[in-house]
């Protein structure tokens, strides 16, 4: 249980984080990737092009320029 307000607020969003991640790594898996922090993992495209792909079951053909 939280303290305060903003504990409960760190709390919730690292939960949902975390579920996230999970539920990102479950559909990857599908593939050969993963994916350790959400955030940054994500950040520049590559991943979570790849999930599209696999949650699409299309390849998306997109030069390196293009990310």
């Amino acid at each position: 249980m939280c303290g305060s307000e903003g504990e409960c607020v760190d709390e919730r969003e690292a939960v949902q984080k975390k579920t996230f991640t999970k539920w990102v790594n479950s559909h990857l898996a599908r593939g050969t990737c993963r994916i350790g922090d959400l955030y940054s993992d994500l950040r520049d495209g590559r991943m979570l092009l790849r999930l599209l792909e696999v949650l699409s079951g299309e390849q998306l053909d997109l030069l390196p320029q293009d990310l």
